[in-house]
């Protein structure tokens, strides 16, 4: 007999301790604490919000007649120590351009005086949450990827019944799950019905990461958990709901069979955020590899050759880091200059920092010839860079302790 639905789980994560802010000085600075206990943002007064994580970052096209960023978030507590006004995720929207001094929060859906849950849970057995992974905008309609969490594992390990799209056409206030969307994984929770009929078992694509360009929406998808690869599929964005017109990349040609889709990104990708720099006319990956280090690396085109990894923070510096997400209106995205900024979580803090980095300190690469997935004879596309926490390329030089949340 299947137990119980579970109770709202504390963020599986907190280790009871209120964890800091690093102070950094040299290519990579923290900006603020944009959540939580001190955050200019007020969160716990405005949201009822004193513990979140992840911080997903995407345009919203002008959605009812706003340029704003919109920044989904994962569990997220009233009072991190247990489950008061836990919800599965919530939405920030943003029209702040000027980041170098933080990323002022406009507003979110809300519910009964807090920030509320966009994506509930389904009340199914074996559900135990619903957590945002990459988010879209078609014209003013948002789109986001989430998955169903069955149940959290060892730390950095989940299992995850289904991936899904969700659609909303009021600027994120309200979200339908499309139907014929979902990609099972391996949990155990029969697909709900408003999502019905299953496609084929994908268990390598259950985490998403878009990216616009040309007339494609990019889709970097790994397994669940923080230990896969990334494979890719591009989809003509109008058809984004369609999923039967979702091609994969086979590692030389756009294909419809999902089980040949072809590692591009390869080692340990957890929690990718995947941009296009107009400046670079680059692909920047950011996401966090097997030392629990935030990397970026670079590509010409969707598919790679991706270049070797630039840590852009060190896990000595931070070691409780993780979910690095690029803001789409970085200097370096919009083609204004050199600086990319990034969301970052702590395990110990539970909340959402504002990070800066100077792509310009990083060493340069000699591009490979176009659509050229050779190595180049000087190999500096392809090597991986020193930490900077060994080099002094960054330092940290302080810890703000937070208040107990």
């Amino acid at each position: 007999m299947a137990p119980p639905n579970p109770a709202p789980p504390a963020a599986p994560w907190h280790n009871g301790t209120s964890g800091y802010i690093p102070v950094l000085e040299g290519r990579t600075t923290t900006v603020e604490l944009l959540t939580g206990p001190t955050s200019p943002n007020d969160t716990v007064d405005r949201f009822g919000i004193s513990g979140t994580d992840l911080g997903i970052l995407w345009e919203n096209g002008g959605a009812a007649g706003k340029n704003q960023v919109h920044m989904a978030l994962g569990d997220t507590m009233g009072d991190c120590k247990g489950d008061t006004q836990w919800r599965s995720n919530v939405l920030f929207r943003s029209s702040d351009r000027t980041l170098a001094d933080g990323m002022r929060i406009d507003d979110a859906p809300m519910k009964d005086g807090i920030a509320a849950s966009i994506l509930p849970r389904t009340g199914h057995d074996w559900e135990t949450t619903v957590i945002p992974t990459a988010g879209v905008a078609v014209e003013q309609t948002q789109y986001l990827r989430y998955m169903s969490v069955d149940t959290w594992g060892d730390p950095g390990e989940w299992t995850t019944n289904y991936s899904a799209l969700a659609k909303s056409g009021d600027n994120g206030d309200t979200w339908v799950p499309i139907r014929g969307t979902a990609r099972p994984g391996p949990g155990r929770m029969a697909l709900p019905g408003d999502l019905t009929p299953a496609r084929p078992r994908h268990d390598a694509a259950q985490m998403s990461a878009f990216v616009k360009h040309g007339d494609y929406i990019y889709e970097y998808m790994t397994p669940s958990g923080r230990n896969g690869s990334a494979i890719l599929a591009r989809v003509p964005e109008a058809q984004i709901e369609t999923m039967d017109a979702y091609t994969f990349w086979d590692g030389s040609d756009w294909v419809a069979e999902q089980d040949a889709a072809a590692v591009v990104l390869d080692g340990q990708v957890s929690e990718l955020s995947v941009s296009w720099s107009p400046s670079l006319e680059l692909f920047l990956a950011l996401y966090t590899d097997d030392q629990n280090n935030v990397v970026l690396r670079k590509a010409e085109v969707p598919e790679g050759l991706w270049s070797g990894k630039d840590i852009l923070l060190s896990s000595k510096h931070l070691p409780t880091l993780y979910g690095a997400f690029a803001h789409p209106w970085s200097p370096v995205v919009e083609a204004s200059g050199d600086d990319l900024y990034f969301t970052l979580s702590t395990w110990d803090a539970y909340n959402v920092f504002l990070m800066k980095s100077d792509l310009d300190q990083l060493l340069d690469r000699s591009t490979p010839p176009a659509q050229s997935r050779l190595r180049v004879a000087d190999d500096s596309w392809t090597r991986d860079t020193p930490d900077p926490a060994d080099t002094g390329e960054t330092v940290l030089v302080d810890k703000i302790p937070l208040p107990e949340a």
